[in-house]
């Protein structure tokens, strides 16, 4: 299995809680990138963030309850230095490990 594939598989494994769809096929992840110092997942979360005030809450911990996920996915699969990442915003992190 190539490392893409083992990534893929890995994090399909993570399921919006919202949907019960993986975050692969909800087209959640924009790629990634995985060396021998840190892997970044580049996630966007837009078409899940809301406009309302009290939406962006929840929100909010949906988008905490994926990124711990992929974390734990991840590490479990022997990545241990995992970074998500906003795809439009790289500044933006959501979970570093």
């Amino acid at each position: 299995m190539s490392e893409t594939d083992k990534v893929i598989a890995t994090l399909k494994r993570v399921l919006d809680p919202e949907t019960g769809v993986d975050i692969v096929t909800e087209r959640m992840v924009y790629g990634y990138t995985a060396n021998e110092l840190v892997t970044e997942i580049w996630m966007s979360f837009m078409s899940s963030t809301p406009v309302c005030s009290f939406c962006k809450a929840i929100a909010w911990s949906l988008i905490d309850k994926i990124s711990d996920r992929i974390v734990e996915e991840l590490q479990r699969e022997g990545y241990r230095n995992v970074r998500i990442v906003d795809a439009l915003n790289p500044k933006i992190y959501y979970r570093s490990t």
